[in-house]
């Protein structure tokens, strides 16, 4: 009788942990479902984030075309600059070596005409 009782008591024992272990089976398998939830909210957010990157890196890409662009005026006007530069240190060398007669000569000739008026 006494191999009875522990044998119930042990078949008892057992089918309680056999439902105990459904039941937390169960359990399981929902958070692996929450956790597929979550991870598909934050693929989610990653698409969108990539997308937003996209627009960034071709907006990016125009304002550097726009600032090669700029570059290249501003080569282009330093250039003309140095050039005016150049042909005016000319034009005052040249008028540095004029005498006072020189000089003088310049200026009835150039003015020559609007004494007549």
């Amino acid at each position: 009788m006494k191999k009875d009782r522990v044998g119930s008591f042990l078949l008892l024992v057992l089918i309680c942990l056999v439902g105990y272990n459904i039941f937390s089976t169960k359990q399981l398998r929902t958070d692996v479902e929450s956790y597929n939830q979550k991870i598909d909210s934050i693929q989610n957010d990653i698409d969108s984030v990539i997308l937003v990157n996209e627009q960034l890196d071709a907006h990016i890409d125009q304002i550097h075309k726009n600032v090669t662009i700029l570059d290249n005026n501003i080569d282009n006007v330093q250039t003309n600059i140095k050039t005016i530069k150049s042909k005016t240190n000319e034009k005052v060398d040249a008028v540095n070596e004029f005498t006072f007669s020189d000089l003088s000569k310049f200026f009835s000739d150039r003015y020559e005409g609007s004494n007549k008026n």
